[in-house]
């Protein structure tokens, strides 16, 4: 059953109908909590090229779309959506990204998008995104974006307000489960991140730990991954090599301070 809505959260008018595109099962679960929370119906597509062919058929009245994703990236699938014919090619797209500097805010709007929300996703955020541009067009205000993303600046192993809002929006064994479930892929992952030659391959995996470490709080891990995506994008080959060696050590950390904190056993 829905949870109420506190004062910032504004509460949709009717059940409305949202595609989350996102090619992280771990995200997907989240944000599909947060949203279905307040009573929105929520439906997944894994990337770009599934995202374009659910909205051909219509009906969705918001699109949240990741930017790295196989198949299709969101930047693409966005240009595609908006040549559709229609009420599909107006709905308001908004970019999920962990990349929110100036550059990147000016990429999703050529692109077509409307608006952007960070990474790791924020409850608060997010809800009050997606309520702004659910609204009709002359009730959103003067300019957009609707609300500005959130400052990160967590100088630790965990950001502890992250894991807060999770347990909130996750129930126990469910949060147990998917942070179980993310240190595992993390462990696979760090394996590939010390052995792979192929700086192009290098930097989809530290795109996709910068966002899993967020989304789950692991913040100095999520800070090193985003080094090491950086330095891949510039071939500065010497701090690829140091990254690359670091990174297993701030997830040992990570994992001790999450048991430190309670959250694993």
């Amino acid at each position: 059953m829905p949870v109420p809505l506190s004062p910032t959260e504004p509460e949709p008018t009717a059940p409305r109908r949202i595609l989350v595109v996102e090619d992280s099962p771990l995200n997907q679960m989240i944000v599909n909590a947060v949203l279905t929370s307040v009573g929105y119906r929520v439906e997944m597509a894994n990337n770009g090229l599934e995202a374009v062919m659910a909205a051909q058929a219509g009906g969705f009245d918001l699109i949240l779309m990741d930017l790295s994703m196989p198949e299709m990236d969101g930047l693409t699938a966005t240009r595609l959506l908006r040549d559709l014919p229609g009420p599909a090619g107006q709905v308001p797209v908004i970019a999920m990204t962990a990349d929110t500097d100036e550059a990147d805010r000016l990429r999703c709007r050529e692109a077509g998008m409307n608006d952007h929300v960070a990474k790791p996703v924020e409850r608060a955020q997010l809800l009050s995104v997606v309520a702004c541009w659910l609204r009709p067009a002359d009730q959103r205000g003067p300019s957009a974006p609707c609300a500005p993303a959130l400052d990160r600046t967590a100088d630790a192993v965990l950001d502890l307000d992250v894991l807060r809002q999770l347990a909130e929006d996750l129930d126990e064994d469910v949060l147990a489960e998917v942070l179980q479930q993310f240190l595992a892929e993390t462990q696979d992952r760090i394996v590939r991140i010390i052995q792979e030659p192929d700086l192009n391959a290098l930097t989809r995996e530290a795109h996709t730990l910068k966002s899993t470490a967020g989304t789950f709080g692991a913040h100095a891990l999520c800070v090193a991954a985003r080094a090491l995506e950086m330095s891949c994008h510039a071939k500065a080959e010497a701090e690829v090599r140091a990254l690359r060696f670091d990174i297993p050590r701030l997830a040992e950390e990570a994992i001790a301070a999450y048991r430190a904190a309670g959250y694993l056993p």
